[in-house]
């Protein structure tokens, strides 16, 4: 992914929810709408360290849904907090098995802040 990069630790990706387009990728008001998570730019702005959403594997997309990601919000990347390690509790994929719900303990993120 192109990112911009700002002084104050943020940076600018393509929107993965609607791949840089800027218009809703599943169409559902109008071939035109705007992209509910960019809002029609494109692009997003999320503060660093991130890494990409295990939970949607940086799609934006909820699984088997046409739902933005409720761990990442549509972006593809979710912010952390460093030095991380993987989630014992899902084992890194960011979902319990059998569950489509996040890991409660890590919050989908499939990492966990080192102690």
């Amino acid at each position: 992914m192109d990112a911009g990069h700002y002084e104050d630790g943020r940076i600018t990706l393509k929107c993965s929810f609607c791949q840089g387009k800027g218009i809703d990728p599943f169409e559902l008001l109008s071939k035109l709408s705007a992209c509910q998570v960019c809002l029609g730019r494109g692009e997003v702005t999320i503060r660093k360290p991130v890494v990409e959403c295990v939970c949607c594997s940086g799609t934006g997309t909820h699984r088997h849904q046409r739902l933005t990601c409720i761990v990442c919000g549509g972006k593809g990347m979710v912010k952390i907090m460093e030095p991380v390690q993987t989630c014992p509790r899902c084992n890194g994929r960011g979902v319990v098995k059998g569950y489509y719900l996040p890991c409660l303990k890590c919050n989908g993120k499939g990492v966990v802040t080192k102690k």
